[in-house]
C-alpha cells in the first residue's frame, strides 16, 4: 500500500474502517478497507466474486493487501454513502426517485445475475451511492454462484483457518427482514431470492421501513411466511398515492410462491420503469 496515501476516516462497524484514499502521484481517489483478519472467508468471497465485475451500477474493485493485523480491499469511492443512510437522513423517497433508483438496482441485478452470481444478502447498507447519485451494489462478502453450495462456504472458513462456521447456512442467507419465504425456510439463495429484496428495498425507499417488520425474529418470521407484505403507504401525507404500475411490480416481486413471483425477464419489461406525467 506504499503507494496509496490514506485521508479521512469514511465510517466504521465493529469489525472495520473505511478511509478516503489517493493513488500517489495521481488525482484518482479510492476507499479503503481496514478489515480484521477475522472476517477473511467472507474477504476472500468478495474478491472471488467481484474482482472481474465491469459494471456502471457494481462498485469496482482495483485490488487486496494483507499487513500483519489487518486486511485491506482497494475499492471505487462512493461519497454518496449507503443506501441505508441516505433513507435514514430523508425518510423516504417520491416514486420518481424509487424508479431512478430501482432502475440502478435492477441494471446492476440483471448483470451478475447473467454471469450466475447470486447477491443472496441484497440490503440497503450493502447499496452504496456515488457521486453522480448512481446506486451501485458494493458488498459481496455473502454472495454466492448458482453451483454454489452451503458447503463451500464452510470450506471457506476451514481454508483460512477459521473455526468459526456455526450458523453459516444463515450467516449466507443475509438479514431476514429483506430474506424470502423460501430461503428462510431452507432453500439456497437465488435469482427469485434476490427479486423478493429488490421489492423489499423498493417498497422501504417509497415508505421509510420495508413492508415486513417486527421487534422478535419469531414474529418478523411469521409475517414475512404467512402474512400480506403492509401496503406502500406514503410517509408524509402530502406525497400522492403509489401507482397502479409500482403497486402491481411490489405485488409480483414480494409474491412469497418463487414460481409464481416476478421473473427477470417480466421485471425488466414491467411498465413501472417508464416514466410518467406526475410520477
Amino acid at each position: 500500500m506504499e503507494n496509496i496515501n490514506l485521508y479521512e476516516e469514511m465510517g466504521r462497524n465493529y469489525t472495520s474502517i473505511v478511509y478516503k484514499g489517493r493513488r500517489m502521484g495521481t488525482l484518482n481517489y479510492v476507499a479503503l478497507k481496514c478489515i480484521d483478519k477475522s472476517k477473511r472467508p467472507e474477504v476472500t468471497n468478495h474478491v472471488r466474486l467481484s474482482q472481474n465485475l465491469d459494471h456502471p451500477n457494481i462498485v469496482e474493485f482495483y485490488e487486496w493487501y494483507e499487513t500483519r493485523k489487518h486486511l485491506w480491499l482497494v475499492v471505487e469511492l462512493c461519497t454518496g454513502g449507503s443506501l441505508e443512510s441516505v433513507i435514514v437522513r430523508d425518510g423516504c423517497f417520491p416514486e420518481n426517485v424509487v424508479r431512478m433508483f430501482g432502475l440502478d438496482l435492477v441494471k446492476g441485478l440483471e448483470y451478475i445475475h447473467k454471469l450466475g452470481i447470486i447477491f443472496s444478502d441484497l440490503t440497503p447498507a450493502k447499496i452504496l451511492l456515488d457521486n453522480n447519485g448512481m446506486l451501485k451494489l458494493g458488498n459481496f462478502c455473502h454472495s454466492k454462484t448458482e453451483r454454489d453450495t452451503f458447503e463451500d462456504f464452510i470450506l471457506l472458513y476451514e481454508e483460512a483457518g477459521s473455526r468459526k462456521y456455526d450458523n453459516v447456512k444463515k450467516r449466507f442467507q443475509g438479514s431476514p427482514i429483506y430474506t424470502a419465504p423460501e430461503v428462510l425456510q431452507g432453500s439456497e439463495t437465488t435469482v427469485s431470492s434476490d427479486l423478493w429484496a429488490l421489492g423489499c428495498i423498493l417498497q422501504c425507499m417509497y415508505t421509510g421501513k420495508p413492508p415486513f417488520m417486527s421487534k422478535t425474529y419469531k414474529k418478523l418470521l411469521e409475517h414475512i411466511l404467512h402474512q400480506e407484505p403492509s401496503l406502500p403507504i406514503p410517509r408524509e401525507s402530502s406525497t400522492p398515492p403509489p401507482s397502479q404500475d409500482f403497486q402491481n411490480l411490489l405485488k409480483g416481486l414480494l409474491n412469497k410462491k418463487p414460481n409464481k413471483r416476478i421473473n427477470s425477464s417480466e421485471l425488466q419489461k414491467h411498465p413501472f420503469w417508464t416514466l410518467k406525467d406526475g410520477n
